[in-house]
């Protein structure tokens, strides 16, 4: 009977504990920490799955699944996402090194879970010295005499990373800023006060980074800091059609920057391959058949001078606005901004593959295809060139006029030779180059623009649009436009 009793005992309190240690072994199966200044949170394991979210250089998430190159993390929120797995660093929540911080505004609220919706446990006064043990979407985990918690990372100012000179120096030299206006402030907080304020262009000295943050110093000598999603790195990865590798011996080709990672095939010595980005010691190449792979740096010896001029060979992507069940705009006798554009981009398609370009449409029938889709397609196949086509749109119906949009600093230059060859060919009036907030030119990754090119609004501009020749000289126009960008 007594062991029948020991038995039954032992069973129920295995129960009892078993659910917390299964738990315990999920929550401490590992972290990944990111390893750059802004990077997305997808839904999906991979780029073509819509934003889920952001995350900031030295945010650790713990991961649920890896599949492929991607992991599954859990967010602040209680909500899953997926993170790039060449876009952070493994570990495990005990990997992480404490650092000193100080509180940068009054009464600052510590939580019991990184979201604003959880427990107050406490607050803590501005300047208060903190140690800060891990960092999770935006938040950090700090612990100040009695009190331990969570707490807004813009609020709290970690001591600079002792590799900030080194990252500095050898990674990121200087940011160009890629907002119309930027506040320089003293600390890395949104909410701390502005030392100086930038135009566009403005080109900033790197002296350290913090959680996103750019420490940067001005021609004047003014030293401050600004957000890193507004501005863009100036010798980030020279993208294809600025540099190429030519190896210097033979070698693998990695599915990732890892020498222990599968290999896709070999390269001999003398081998020549556009850049497609780099990171650390490895350069991420492009193929011909338009897939990448990584070599070692120390393999191959890189010219920023791109040797293949001219569009033959380059890879361009046309993006013809809206498709199936959206329309896009309406003309004034009713031409559909979808047709127009399908019309538009079928004609470039045919003269740029005449010229030797890889050409890929996002559509080339009257289908819908989703905003994400789109900057895929120009993401994964490495594209050269990315042009988005539409007809713009106003309640004023004497409006007017072409117009070329870019969003990443480094596509103004690719918008202004295009703008001016659709100009000098079209001769209708030029609204110019301007900064377009719009998803397909946003999260590209490759060199991108978005094209307005007339007016449908207008019953004037609208008959004109549906014309022949219109259509002829805004080709032969985007055509020479991009001729000019490969030279």
């Amino acid at each position: 009977m007594k062991k029948l009793f020991f038995r039954l005992f032992f069973l129920v309190l295995f129960f009892l504990i078993a659910p917390g240690v299964i738990h315990a072994g999920a929550e401490e199966a590992g972290t990944v920490t990111v390893t750059h200044a802004a990077v997305y949170i997808r839904s999906g394991p991979g780029v073509s799955y819509p934003i889920a979210g952001k995350a900031a250089e030295n945010d650790t998430y713990t991961v649920l699944q890896k599949d492929g190159d991607w992991f599954q993390i859990r967010l602040p929120q209680g909500n899953t996402g997926w993170i790039a797995g060449w876009l952070v660093e493994t570990g495990t929540p005990s990997a992480k090194q404490a650092k000193q911080g100080k509180i940068t505004v009054d009464r600052l609220r510590i939580r019991k879970a990184p979201d604003q919706s959880a427990a107050i446990v406490g607050t803590l006064e501005k300047n208060a010295v903190v140690t800060v043990t891990r960092a999770e979407g935006g938040w950090v985990y700090i612990e100040s005499g009695n009190v331990s918690g969570w707490a807004d990372s813009q609020y709290v100012q970690t001591e600079k990373n002792k590799n900030a000179g080194k990252t500095a120096e050898n990674n990121v030299s200087a940011a160009i800023v890629a907002a119309t206006s930027l506040n320089i402030r003293r600390s890395p907080s949104l909410q701390s006060g502005t030392v100086a304020t930038v135009t566009y262009g403005t080109r900033l000295e790197i002296t350290g980074t913090d959680h996103g943050w750019y420490e940067v110093e001005l021609e004047d000598g003014t030293h401050g800091w600004v957000a890193g999603f507004y501005v863009t790195r100036e010798n980030q990865a020279k993208r294809s059609s600025e540099a190429e590798v030519t190896l210097l011996s033979g070698t693998n080709l990695y599915k990732r920057p890892q020498s222990d990672s599968d290999t896709v095939g070999t390269a001999k010595a003398g081998d020549r391959f556009p850049v497609v980005s780099e990171m650390d010691d490895w350069y991420k190449i492009r193929l011909e058949s338009g897939t990448s792979a990584y070599i070692p740096a120390k393999a191959a010896k890189k010219s920023d001078t791109a040797v293949k001029k001219g569009i033959k060979g380059k890879t361009i992507v046309l993006d013809p606005g809206h498709g199936g069940t959206d329309n896009g705009t309406t003309g004034a006798y009713g031409t559909l901004e979808k047709l127009v554009t399908l019309k538009t981009a079928n004609a470039l398609y045919e003269k740029l593959k005449k010229a030797g370009a890889r050409v890929i449409l996002t559509r080339d029938s009257d289908t819908y295809v989703s905003l994400p889709e789109r900057t895929a397609i120009s993401n994964t196949n490495h594209a050269d060139a990315f042009v988005s086509i539409h007809f713009d749109s106003a309640e004023d119906p004497h409006t007017r006029g072409h117009t070329t949009y870019y969003y990443h600093a480094q596509d103004y230059d690719f918008a202004r030779l295009v703008n001016h060859q659709i100009t000098s060919r079209l001769g209708t009036v030029d609204r110019g180059v301007k900064f377009g907030d719009f998803h397909v030119i946003r999260e590209n990754t490759q060199p991108a623009i978005l094209l307005e090119l007339g007016y449908l609004s207008s019953p004037a501009e609208e008959k004109h649009i549906m014309e022949k020749s219109f259509q002829t000289k805004a080709v032969a126009g985007i055509y020479n436009g991009l001729k000019a960008y490969f030279q």
